[in-house]
């Protein structure tokens, strides 16, 4: 008896025991390792799926959508799940028409916990996916961009990656205040990961993207693309491109080159290679096509300018008071700088005794040689350094290149000269619209914007890029100086084929040879014209630049009359119309020794418009000394005379 009580004394200690320790591990699993146990509970019954943001819209400053992201359902997996990858892969792609081998790739290599198996789903795809109940398979929304215009404006706008975030132009450079944030879809599963069709499934909304107003006028950046694609037919250069913007505010009315790309299809390269020869390239051969294609040439190239740059050379010595409209030069065709033979573009022949004004109209190297003497080295470099030469625009746009210019304690006299017609220094078109702005505008070298303005969600202006100021390079009276010149430029001088009939335009053509393995090719040429209008009133500046014309090499035969079709463009569009033209030609009267109040009545009663060198005339007895044209010079009575008044008043003795 005594034995037997011990034996279930021992039983009751040992069912004792195991009970405390069942009931220590059920404490334990209750308690202590709760917190654990749930989050690998939901980790197993839960998919947390990533619900992109709704990207802002990119619009012109109009308003008009230049692009825009609608909603779109994705097939998701959680590749832990799936038991089968070949029958999964066969359900997927059975249901919507796909390869499924290329599904059961991105099964079987996925390297993350979810992957994104299927985009761009309608609704009724996705409910069809839904209701097939495959294991480890749900649907989200997602959101697809769109590019209503395909090609319009590609290289500002730029394109989006796979995970919808940008990847060049705008997309890219604004990508954050696009983007918005993330939100977040928890689904809830079976044992088997099918997603339970009344399950607690919870959404953390995605909070969306802001838009961007830009700058760019889509009416003017088509006619821009028009011309621009007419000129790649016509002369078959390696590219054609093109800014407008308007010189009093620093905005961006377009901007474009050409060849470009469809935003829609990113990787379509028409036909840059031939099909077969670019499926032979590897991927590294592939991106670096790629690249090329999408990179924006109108910031991202320097070049030497040419005589685009006299109107920097002029504008420095006019400001400094080293020179004036009427300062005489002789082109003898040829310079001697240093032991080196420099020539004018019309060499063997030469312009002879000719003006300032004249030798920008001539666009005439000797005359800027000249006056670079004159400026000399260190005053010209603090003018480029004025200027921006010597730093980036700061533009909202990627891969913005920098100058490539020569050190100043390098700079010989040849180097110097060189440089006063635009050789021997690279800018980007941009530095060269931004330098040539501050020309017409006042003298206010003014920092170039392409985004007008950020817009949330509800419409509101959340920031604003009004006109910025970096700094007065040349005075006001400068500035109209370089007007007057510039519009002689195209009325009387090599960019005559700018010129339209009623409305004032100035500008400047420009040629450069090309640089290439150290050496300048002589029929290898970069053409180029910039144009502003109306000169009374400056509010649209175009600059085209045409890269290796095939048939013509000028900037005035080339790229002018380009200019010239797309400011006829703008101005009909803003309704600017011509003034009525009178096609009478007056004979300019001989005002030299007159005083300047005479001379005025005289030209006023003549109907002949005229502006003085200097600008301001206080003393109206001030004698005239030069004019331009000359006397007896057949004029239209809408030509302008220059007057150069001088110290000496005129006396008013009789006889």
């Amino acid at each position: 008896m005594t034995k037997f009580r011990n034996r279930l004394l021992v039983f009751f200690v040992i069912a004792c025991l195991l009970m405390g320790g069942l009931v220590a591990r059920l404490f334990y699993i209750q308690v202590i390792w709760k917190d654990d146990l749930t989050a690998m509970a939901r980790g197993q019954q839960n998919k947390n799926i990533p619900i992109p943001a709704k990207r802002g819209d990119i619009l012109d400053r109009n308003g008009d959508k230049m692009a825009f992201s609608i909603k779109t359902f994705s097939v998701w997996i959680k590749a832990s799940d799936v038991k089968n990858p070949d029958e999964t892969a066969k359900l997927i792609a059975d249901a919507l028409g796909l390869d499924a081998a290329e599904i059961k790739r991105k099964i079987v290599d996925s390297s993350t916990v979810f992957v994104k198996l299927v985009s761009d789903l309608d609704k009724g795809q996705g409910d069809l996916i839904r209701s097939k109940g495959i294991r480890g398979v749900s649907v989200a929304e997602d959101n697809k961009r769109i590019y209503p215009y395909d090609n319009l404006a590609s290289h500002v706008i730029g394109n989006v990656n796979a995970d919808n975030n940008g990847f060049t132009g705008i997309e890219y450079a604004m990508n954050s205040v696009l983007k918005g944030t993330e939100g977040k879809y928890f689904v809830t599963t079976d044992v088997h990961g099918r997603q339970l069709p009344y399950g607690e499934d919870t959404l953390v909304a995605p909070i969306n993207g802001n838009s961007i107003k830009l700058t760019i006028d889509d009416t003017i950046q088509y006619f821009v693309e028009e011309r621009l694609e007419a000129a790649m037919i016509k002369h078959t250069p390696i590219s054609a491109s093109a800014i407008v913007m308007d010189p009093m505010t620093g905005e961006i009315l377009a901007m474009a080159a050409k060849p470009d790309y469809n935003l829609n299809d990113p990787r379509n390269i028409g036909d840059r290679y031939p099909p077969e020869v670019f499926d032979a390239m590897t991927a590294e051969e592939k991106a670096d096509v790629w690249n090329e294609m999408w990179r924006n040439i109108v910031i991202g190239n320097t070049y030497e300018p040419g005589s685009v740059f006299k109107t920097i050379t002029a504008a420095i010595g006019l400001n400094e008071g080293l020179v004036n409209i009427n300062t005489k030069f002789t082109c003898r065709g040829v310079k001697n700088v240093a032991g080196v033979l420099l020539h004018c573009w019309i060499y063997p022949g030469a312009h002879g005794e000719e003006t300032l004004l004249e030798g920008l109209m001539n666009s005439c190297n000797p005359v800027f040689m000249d006056t670079i003497e004159i400026i000399g080295l260190d005053t010209y470099y603090k003018y480029l350094e004025a200027f921006g030469f010597f730093d980036k625009t700061g533009i909202i746009l990627p891969a913005e290149a920098g100058s490539i210019s020569i050190p100043k304690d390098k700079v010989g006299p040849v180097e110097l000269a060189t440089m006063s017609y635009g050789h021997g220094i690279n800018v980007t078109m941009i530095q060269i619209v931004r330098a040539v702005s501050a020309l017409v505008n006042g003298g206010y070298l003014l920092e170039p914007h392409i985004v007008k303005e950020v817009i949330d969600d509800d419409g509101d202006v959340v920031q604003s890029f009004p006109r910025t100021e970096v700094r007065q390079v040349i005075s006001n009276s400068t500035s109209e100086t370089m007007k007057t010149m510039l519009e002689a430029v195209v009325k009387d001088g090599t960019g005559h084929n700018a010129y339209i009939e009623g409305i004032r335009v100035g500008g400047k053509t420009g040629s450069s040879r090309k640089f290439v393995d150290g050496a300048y090719v002589e029929d290898y040429i970069v053409a180029s014209f910039i144009g502003i209008a109306p000169m009374d009133n400056p509010q649209f500046i175009v600059y085209v630049v045409v890269d290796a014309p095939q048939d013509e090499f000028g900037g005035g035969s080339v790229a002018a009359p380009v200019v010239k079709a797309i400011l006829e463009d703008i101005l009909r569009y803003k309704a600017i119309m011509p003034s009525a033209v009178d096609s009478k030609v007056i004979k300019v009267p001989n005002l030299v020794g007159m005083s300047y109040e005479d001379a005025a009545k005289k030209l006023n009663k003549m109907k002949i418009s005229y502006s003085t060198d200097p600008l301001t005339v206080e003393n109206t007895n001030l004698m005239v000394v030069d004019q331009f044209p000359e006397a007896e010079t057949e004029i239209s009575d809408g030509a302008v005379i220059i007057l150069s008044i001088g110290d000496e008043e005129v006396s008013n003795e009789s006889d």
